[in-house]
This record gives C-alpha cells, sequence and structure tokens, in this order.
C-alpha cells in the first residue's frame, strides 16, 4: 500500500509522518536475527513493493510493484510461490498498482491504480487483464486517488478508499465492473474494512474517525475516539490509516499513524477500548483469529527522524498484551495473514531517502514469510 499523509493526496511514501511514541512499560527485547532466522524466508528481488495477497489454494502470492513514479511509466504484478518466495511470473500493467484484493471465488485480482485513480481487473490464473475501472474524477492537475480495497465476494462488490481532503468512498459492481455508488464524507478516507454481514469501515481522521457504510451506499453510523473537538484539519488528533476486523468478536483494529498507537474499536459501542504503543510510523495492521493474534506494521521514521528502521509488533488480541517486537530493517510495509492462520507475509521497502544510512542505488524491497508457530517458540 501507499501511505498518504495528513494531506491526503501525497503518494510520495520518503514524506514520514508525524508520529508520537506515548510513554509506556518497558516493552519485550527484540528478538535476536538468530532467533527469527528458523521462522523466516526473506527474498530481495522486488522494485517498488506495496500490497502483497496470498492465495492458498493456488499457493500462490501477488505483490504490486511499482518501480518508477514517473507519469507514464508501467506497474507490475509480482507472482511468487507461497511456500518458498520463489519467482513465478511477472504481469506488466498499463497502470501502477499500489493496493491489491483476490476475489478467491472467480479468481480476479483487483489493483488500485492509486495515481490513476482507477481499478484494473486481472485473471489471476493467467494474467490477462481484463477491465480497467475508473473510479476517481479530475481534480487539480490530477485525478482522485484510490487507496484501499475490500471485497464483498457474495454480493459481487468492491469497496474502495479515497484519502484527499474530503473524503470518498466508491462501491463497484464487480460483475457488471461499473460504479455503483460514491460516498463523500469523512477526512483522509484511507483504512477499509469489510463484515461479510453487509458493513464497510472506512478509517481516516476528523471528529469522527470511522464511518459505518452499508453495502446499498448509505452511511448508517461512525466510531469515534471523541479526542478531536475542532472541525479542521490541524485539530485532528489522530490518522487511522489502515483497519483490520474481527468478525466474530465484532472488533475494529485501527493503526493510528499520528500517536504510533494501535485502537481497538468495539463495534457495538462504537467506543474506543484499547489502546497498544506499537512503533513511529505505525502503517499495517492484520488480525489472525486462528492464533488470537494482532500483527501492526511500523516503519521507524518521524518527520524529524528520517533515518530511523522499523519493525513488527505481535499482540494478544485477548488481553492486548505485546508478545513479540521484530526488527525488519528499513521499513515494514504490508501484512497478509494466509487463511488458515499459519503464515504472515510482509513487504518492506529499502529507503528512498538519500540521506538514510542503508540507502544504496537501484536498492531491491523485500518479501517475507514468517512461520508463525515458530516465531511463536522464538520466546
Amino acid at each position: 500500500m501507499y501511505v498518504p499523509t495528513r494531506m491526503g493526496c501525497c503518494v510520495a511514501l520518503a514524506v514520514a509522518m508525524a508520529l508520537a511514541l506515548p510513554a509506556v512499560a518497558q516493552p519485550p527485547e527484540f528478538l535476536s536475527t538468530a532467533q527469527v532466522a528458523p521462522a523466516l524466508i526473506r527474498t530481495d528481488s522486488i522494485s517498488g513493493a506495496y500490497e502483497v495477497v496470498h492465495w492458498g489454494e493456488a499457493g500462490l502470492i501477488f505483490v504490486a510493484s511499482v518501480p518508477s513514479f514517473d507519469k507514464g511509466s508501467a506497474g507490475f504484478i509480482q507472482v511468487l510461490d507461497a511456500a518458498t518466495l520463489a519467482p513465478i511470473r511477472q504481469i506488466q500493467l498499463p497502470r501502477r498498482p499500489f493496493a491489491l484484493a483476490l476475489d478467491r471465488g472467480t479468481g480476479r485480482l483487483y489493483a488500485g491504480n492509486t495515481l490513476d485513480g482507477s481499478l484494473t481487473v486481472i485473471d489471476a490464473r493467467g494474467g490477462q487483464v481484463i477491465d480497467t475501472i475508473q473510479l476517481g474524477q479530475p481534480e487539480d492537475e490530477g485525478v482522485e486517488h484510490t487507496r484501499m480495497i475490500a471485497l464483498d465476494e457474495a454480493r459481487g462488490l468492491a469497496f474502495v478508499t479515497s484519502p484527499g481532503r474530503q473524503g470518498v468512498v466508491w462501491i463497484v459492481d464487480t460483475r457488471a465492473g461499473r460504479l455503483l455508488h460514491r460516498i463523500e464524507g469523512g477526512l483522509w478516507t484511507a483504512g477499509a474494512a469489510y463484515d461479510p454481514a453487509g458493513r464497510f469501515y472506512a478509517s481516516g481522521g476528523g471528529t469522527e474517525e470511522i464511518s459505518v457504510i452499508d453495502a446499498s451506499g448509505q452511511r448508517i453510523g461512525a466510531l469515534s475516539t471523541g479526542d478531536t473537538t475542532g472541525t479542521g484539519e490541524d485539530d485532528s488528533r489522530h490518522f487511522f490509516v489502515n483497519l483490520a476486523i474481527d468478525t466474530v468478536g465484532q472488533r475494529l483494529f485501527a493503526a493510528d499513524a499520528e500517536t504510533g498507537t494501535l485502537h481497538v474499536f468495539d463495534i457495538a459501542s462504537g467506543r474506543s477500548v484499547a489502546q497498544v504503543p506499537t512503533g513511529p510510523g505505525t502503517l499495517d495492521v492484520a488480525y489472525n483469529p486462528a492464533r488470537g493474534e494482532i500483527y501492526v506494521s511500523w516503519r521507524g521514521v518521524t518527520r524529524d527522524e528520517k533515518a530511523g528502521t522499523g519493525g513488527l509488533t505481535v499482540i494478544d488480541a485477548g488481553d492486548y498484551s505485546v508478545k513479540q517486537r521484530l526488527s525488519l530493517p528499513a521499513h515494514p510495509n504490508s501484512l497478509e495473514v494466509s487463511a488458515d492462520g499459519r503464515t504472515l507475509f510482509v513487504t518492506v521497502k529499502a529507503p528512498h531517502d538519500k540521506d538514510h544510512p542503508d540507502y544504496r542505488a537501484g536498492g531491491l524491497d523485500s518479501v517475507l514469510r514468517l512461520d508463525l508457530a515458530r516465531l511463536a517458540a522464538a520466546n
């Protein structure tokens, strides 16, 4: 995924967000390289890696790849063996993909072309481009950007967020390949999570950080910390950049890029019931019901400190205690839990700031495969 700033539309990943890590009790020590090694397979082979999705039935993972931000340059989907991370094929796209979502029933892969404000529909087995669906409307010198995609496979719907100052959510009929609804409202609408019961959650900043939208396109509620009282952009106390959902326990997990914290919301009451400090540059969050764990990636940089490196925080989903911390230089990005809950896939960005001590011209991004049972045994 790309990282929008608080101002919404910037996609330059080297620009870090303003973050502050609150004072907390001493967290667990980082696992050593030797401790993590038995659980880890890593490939440093992707140019411009962003989101990753896993297709267990086919034994594949798909990685969005954007080697260049130059206008008119191509994008790619890198297809890797899910067990070994060995490359299988490369799919070239006419537009650059950042976000990915897979409809496992139809075998269709949806790529969010952030800078073009559109979706590309791809046959996941054969690699052919089936369709391109334009969502973003012209604004300033470009178009409204897309960000995250969440699918309702049963209803044939795709929910897509747009992180502008005026937040937008699009609902797409994936069977007909057409836009059904455009819902405006919210600030920096970035994160996305979907409950198959028919509720979509879109997160960002402002006084009501999380909007609740039903499958018919109606905004039916909101979840809020209550911390932000002013209506201006600079008043926002939080930026929930990504979401994950516990559909059984009816909880939302929100990655707060503004404070480096994971917020846990009880959906029924709409209240934030727990806050777990994770790390500076908190970005993605994934929930694993099979293991009762939450995973949070953090990039390790702030606006004032651009030379840091990030990691992964493993949280107990029962009592919200931090179980493990892993250092994953340089900048962990997107997370994907396998359907059986045994494996976590992570994309890791190489530094793009030339002042970063680990910067190397032409450096490639990474994909990691973590065996979660072996990782748990590393303590």
